[in-house]
């Protein structure tokens, strides 16, 4: 056995063989090092390539018509673009060549001058150096996207004027303009108590227009009393009228989305309307017998008092605002006219044309061609023959261009239905093509009925047949389906009924009565 060393032997042998070890290792890293060097140079020296090829890649990849400024540049409609091309030149929103000469890519590109739209050629046209640099056109594109934005904010301004006078208020208030903003703010309280159209944005303009008043007053050392109850008002008036507005808006959705709904706070909001007689208010008025209306549809009263607003105290309110109400008495009309009120014709025919006359039912300028094809069938169905075609033709240009031929031809085709013009019905629907395909469906139906009565009988039974094929590939699985599917069963049996056989036609009415799903129901009983 050899002898145990000394402890500082030990420590010393157990030292060296630690170094000893740790040269070794580093040794060996050193050479793995160099080993891995050697192999992978070659790589190396091709990265710069293949970086290169992939940038060009990536480049031939990318294209601008699929970005997000290239969307939003072309929501902008021909106007806004000249007015973008002055901001995007002007030094208040912009100091850089580049984002200008994207704009004029972007611009000839959307009137069709150029046709490459490569990250690669948006690249060497927008750098004009023939180099391809897309993490700077990246950034240049961000930029412009940032001046279209400022130029959208502003020109959204522009348009508001309550905004513009509150803001400049605002603005000589912080910079204790005294006698600059007693004016403006004189002017901007005119213009929201006069002018201004009534919508809800309106009392809450006037409730921060006196608070800058307030404000104002405290500043300069006033006594701001007289407005403390104008505060008060503004803020309930306010109130009131978003409280109104969202529970009608639930409320007409209810049964479609199968909403429950506990109005919150709602018996104290009427209970307020009537003991401070804010019915004086042409806007709370509306929105409160809307409101009733919805809860209580027995009460025909309230409907007269929602439709009397809605004709005689409703001109200085905001047509977007009205159009919610318009659509609300509509839909009580046609309601009560499912359920057999015929009186309800006539009061919802005063109803459209008041609503034609203040553009209710435009949006910029554009009419909805469902709007077009219901105001249609109300007028024939009352038989305003005269009233009815000008509509027809008067109203044609205002349609969308994509459906405006398909709802015109329907339209008029109904009009000489009802006047027994059955030669030309037949011309109008054998041509047209109709893009939405329930007015397709009716289309045919109406087909179906215009060859019954010239006594078409060949192309009866293929109109029927060719009805029930179409219903197959459409596919609709609605209750749309079963109404148009009822008809052309219905229209089959009709036509194959014995004339003389008064038992069967006895049933066949009472099959038809019994059905519920069934479309053109009163001309199919007519014609046993």
């Amino acid at each position: 056995m050899l002898p145990k060393l000394p402890f500082c032997l030990k420590a010393t042998s157990q030292n060296y063989l630690t170094k000893r070890k740790s040269t070794y290792s580093k040794s060996k890293k050193r050479s793995n090092y160099g080993i891995y060097r050697k192999i992978m140079k070659p790589y190396f020296e091709l990265l710069p390539v293949i970086i290169g090829i992939l940038v060009k890649f990536l480049s031939k990849k990318m294209n601008i018509l699929t970005s997000n400024l290239w969307k939003l540049f072309t929501s902008l409609a021909d106007d806004e673009i000249k007015e973008l091309d002055k901001a995007v030149r002007s030094p208040f929103f912009n100091y850089r060549d580049e984002e200008i000469r994207l704009f004029d890519y972007l611009h000839k590109i959307r009137k069709g001058r150029l046709q490459v739209t490569s990250g690669e050629a948006t690249s060497k046209y927008v750098f004009g150096d023939g180099k391809t640099d897309l993490a700077k056109l990246r950034h240049v594109m961000t930029y412009l996207t940032r001046i279209i934005t400022r130029y959208l904010a502003i020109r959204e301004m522009e348009q508001a004027e309550d905004i513009k006078q509150l803001l400049l208020v605002r603005s000589l208030r912080k910079r204790n303009n005294g006698k600059q903003f007693l004016a403006e703010y004189e002017t901007a309280k005119h213009y929201l108590d006069r002018e201004m159209l009534l919508r809800p944005e309106l009392y809450y303009g006037q409730l921060q227009l006196h608070t800058e008043f307030y404000n104002f007053s405290i500043t300069n050392k006033r006594a701001p009393t007289g407005d403390l109850q104008v505060f008060t008002r503004h803020l309930d008036t306010f109130y009131i009228i978003q409280k109104l507005k969202q529970a009608c808006n639930v409320l007409s959705y209810k049964n479609i989305f199968r909403l429950e709904y506990q109005p919150e706070l709602l018996g104290d909001t009427l209970a307020v309307i009537e003991q401070k007689n804010m019915l004086g208010n042409p806007l709370v008025k509306l929105l409160y017998f809307n409101y009733r209306c919805l809860i209580e549809p027995e009460v025909e009263t309230l409907f007269k008092q929602l439709k009397d607003a809605l004709l005689n105290d409703s001109e200085r309110i905001d047509t977007h605002e009205l159009k919610d109400i318009y659509t609300l008495a509509i839909n009580y009309c046609i309601k009560r006219l499912n359920t057999g009120g015929q009186k309800y014709y006539e009061q919802v025919f005063e109803i459209y044309e008041a609503g034609l006359k203040r553009l209710v039912f435009e949006e910029d300028g554009v009419l909805s061609p469902f709007t077009y094809k219901n105001i249609s069938a109300i007028a024939i169905g009352l038989k305003k023959y005269t009233w009815v075609a000008g509509f027809i033709e008067n109203y044609k240009s205002h349609l969308d261009k994509e459906v405006q031929e398909g709802f015109y031809a329907y339209c008029l085709a109904r009009y000489y239905f009802a006047k027994s013009d059955y030669n030309r019905v037949a011309d109008l629907l054998r041509e047209v093509e109709i893009k939405e395909q329930f007015t397709e469906l009716d289309a045919r139906v109406l087909l179906i009925k215009t060859y019954y009565e010239l006594d078409e009988n060949s192309l009866l039974d293929y109109s029927i047949e060719n009805l029930k094929q179409q219903l197959k590939r459409k596919n609709l699985q609605t209750y749309h389906e079963t109404v148009y599917k009822n008809f052309a069963k219905m229209a089959g049996q009709l036509i194959h009924l014995h004339p003389y056989d008064k038992k069967a036609r006895q049933n066949f009415k009472q099959k038809l009565t019994n059905t519920t799903a069934l479309a053109e129901r009163e001309w199919l009983i007519s014609k046993i």
